[in-house]
């Protein structure tokens, strides 16, 4: 086929020399079994977890028993080192008391996978050096195809060196599908391919070659393998033909029985060549009709195009409407493909493109794509609104959120002790409603040069996304100096993520100096802090009561946090003299004025607390000036916590780690509904599982749980 080289002898030499380099680097290698760690305590297998984000942990009931898993398992940390990290761990050593903490109990042997410092799964693959390679290379991934046993018959060719032997050694005719894993079109033509293969067993070879490898970019190359699905059929280590037949099995059978006759694809029929009310134009009689008609519309079309199919039968149907109906002017309709002068006049970039003229001029561009829409309009032509003005881009807009790309994501957080990393796509709605509690959070922390809060555009910076198996939008990850990546699965609203940020960054609190600091010093760091009143003890009670409305911040000064929200509560308190609103801002440091401390039951710094009349009310959640403002101004009681579904009585088993196991396998059939607070989905599921967990109360070998 033309535009196709053949293997020649040169392209056999570069595979020889691959396969040379390849035994000679794998001849360097240091012994297998110092790359897997043994791990014997709680404390090391922490470490080893928190440390490195994919790793596999071998569980044994004793070594002379898994003694060949053990030899595969060594083998298999050569070929991934570097990519992940294997251990072992013998529950008949000095490690037993760690697989009782763990409740591993291994006949004789099983595989763990944590990822990101927590437990993923359990290994559920073949026992072989490949699969065990595969699944490290991908753990969240689909199964390999040369693992499926489905495709037994199909021979899967890892790289270039195997690729060569085959064609040089075989004498059999051979196909070779050449795919991506990720191809639609190849997922579908798998099952086909799969049955051809048992068909044609013994009699000819179907192979598959996963060329969305890096390490086989050279055989994408030198067959020009631009898409996916490529069949290429090759007899006497020649490639003679590429398949352009049907992708099912009768046409796949068909081609290996006859490979010269190709099948010929049925001939799409001409729009112009069909009868209908639309006129057909091109390069040469366009100037004609449309300076003789006053009102035309004209869609300019591409032959492949599957939105002009889509719109073709409407638009031939709005032609015969308006030619019943009378109403004036014309359709008309411009192979842009064929009339290429005519489309590069009108600067046609996409297909369908529709443009009204009058009288050979045009007039402006038209977005119906219905019969009905597009009658209407002929019935009365006039230009539609102008669409909205775009969307300015996030990155566009002022905030403390740090919008990454790839060449700052990786230096970035490598430099940052805690990052909240918000994975977006623009068009996303659930990443809108999110935007501006995430940017209200970062707001928070702004004062706060240890905890940043970051984006990432995953419709322009794809390649970051993939890498950190980003599924759906939003997807959150915490990163700590990028050594520790882990997903955040809290809520989503402003108090949220920044709870979330105030755990992951506070351990304990420093120790209580013996040296106070002056709370005057303390206010006077930041701009108006003076209008900030500070309260003690001695005098609390008597001021409070003698305001009818207070808003009293206890803080800690050593808290990072704290002295993020005194400059925010300065700026409130400028803000409502401002707007002459009669509010009393105060301050306590709780440090200092212990028995407030202990009379308002304050846990936590900062904390912001409502008086009226003298009365404590309730603790203020809002962190942004215009929140806090909103809230001086009416301020309303926060809704009443929520109830946690497993406090509810019910029916449902609500489980934790440690029983989660134990449950399912004392109980026959266990529905389980895993879910997270702040789901809505889940919460207008909650009532139906919960009344049908009260239907099955009474069935012993019935259970329900979360």
């Amino acid at each position: 086929m033309a535009g196709i080289m053949k293997p020649g002898l040169g392209f056999l030499l570069l595979l020889t020399v691959l396969f040379v380099l390849q035994t000679l680097t794998t001849c360097k290698k240091t012994t297998s079994m110092s790359l897997v760690e043994n791990i014997i305590d709680a404390k090391e297998l922490k470490k080893l977890c928190r440390t490195r984000n994919n790793v596999l942990i071998l569980f044994t009931k004793g070594t002379r028993q898994s003694s060949e898993l053990i030899n595969i398992f060594s083998k298999a940390a050569e070929e991934i080192r570097g990519q992940a990290s294997l251990a072992l761990v013998d529950c008949s050593g000095e490690a037993k008391k760690l697989c009782r903490k763990l409740k591993v109990s291994p006949e004789p042997h099983i595989l763990k996978h944590y990822k990101d410092g927590e437990f993923h799964k359990d290994y559920d693959r073949k026992h072989t050096v490949q699969s065990i390679v595969n699944f490290l290379k991908d753990p969240s991934g689909d199964l390999p195809w040369e693992e499926d046993e489905r495709a037994k018959d199909v021979l899967h060719i890892p790289d270039a060196s195997v690729l060569g032997k085959l064609l040089s050694k075989e004498k059999v005719p051979i196909m070779v599908m050449f795919y991506a894993p990720w191809c639609g079109f190849c997922k579908r033509l798998k099952p086909e391919y799969e049955a051809v293969a048992t068909e044609l067993k013994n009699k000819a070879i179907m192979a598959a070659m996963d060329v969305n490898k890096p390490e086989n970019t050279v055989v994408r190359q030198h067959f020009n393998i631009t898409g996916f699905p490529t069949l290429l059929y090759f007899e006497g280590g020649q490639m003679k033909h590429k398949y352009d037949g049907e992708n099912n099995r009768e046409g796949l059978l068909n081609f290996m029985k006859n490979p010269e006759k190709q099948p010929e694809k049925p001939k799409e029929e001409e729009w112009s060549d069909s009868a209908s009310e639309v006129y057909h134009l091109t390069d040469e009689n366009f100037n004609t009709v449309l300076e003789s008609e006053p009102s035309t519309l004209v869609m300019f079309y591409a032959p492949w195009c599957g939105h002009c199919k889509k719109m073709k039968p409407e638009y031939e149907a709005a032609a015969a409407q308006m030619k019943d109906q009378d109403i004036p002017g014309i359709l008309a309709a411009v192979d842009a493909i064929k009339a290429k002068t005519i489309a590069d006049r009108f600067k046609i970039t996409g297909y369908p493109t529709v443009k009204y003229f009058k009288r050979g001029e045009v007039q402006f561009d038209v977005n119906f794509r219905t019969a009905d829409k597009i009658v209407e309009f002929m019935n009365d032509p006039k230009e539609p609104p102008p669409p909205p003005p775009p969307e300015v881009p996030w990155s566009e807009e002022p905030s403390h959120v740090v919008h990454l790309k790839e060449e700052d994501f990786k230096p970035f957080l490598k430099r940052k002790k805690h990052v909240l990393v918000m994975f977006y796509a623009p068009w996303c709605g659930h990443c809108k409603k999110a935007k501006p509690e995430f940017t209200a959070a970062a707001e928070y922390f702004k004062d706060e040069p240890k905890i940043e809060f970051a984006a990432v555009d995953c419709t322009s910076v794809s390649s970051i996304c993939n890498a950190h198996d980003v599924k759906g939008y939003p997807t959150l990850k915490y990163f700590n100096y990028y050594k520790i990546e882990k997903p955040y699965e809290g809520g989503r609203t402003e108090k949220d993520f920044i709870d979330y940020m105030l755990s992951a960054s506070d351990s304990a609190p420093p120790p209580v100096s013996t040296s106070v600091e002056d709370p005057e010093k303390f206010w006077s760091e930041v701009p108006n802090g003076q209008l900030v009143n500070y309260l003690k003890d001695s005098t609390f009670h008597q001021v409070i009561q003698s305001k009818s409305s207070a808003l009293v911040m206890f803080y800690a000064p050593w808290s990072g946090h704290c002295k993020a929200l005194r400059r925010i509560l300065a700026e409130v308190a400028a803000k409502l003299k401002e707007l002459n609103i009669n509010w009393f801002i105060a301050a306590v440091d709780g440090t200092v004025e212990t028995s407030l401390q202990t009379e308002f039951s304050i846990t936590a710094y900062p904390t912001l607390k409502y008086f009226k009349n003298g009365k404590a009310q309730y603790s203020v959640e809002h962190r942004t000036v215009d929140k806090i403002v909103e809230f001086v101004k009416d301020p309303k009681e926060p809704p009443p916590r929520e109830i946690p579904w497993s406090e509810e009585p019910s029916n449902v088993v609500h489980l934790k780690e440690q029983e989660f196991k134990p449950v399912l396998k004392s109980t026959k059939h266990v529905l389980v509904m895993f879910y997270a607070p702040w789901c809505g989905h889940c919460k207008r599921a909650k009532p139906e599982y919960t009344a049908a967990a009260a239907y099955f109360k009474d069935n012993q070998e019935c259970g329900k749980a979360l």
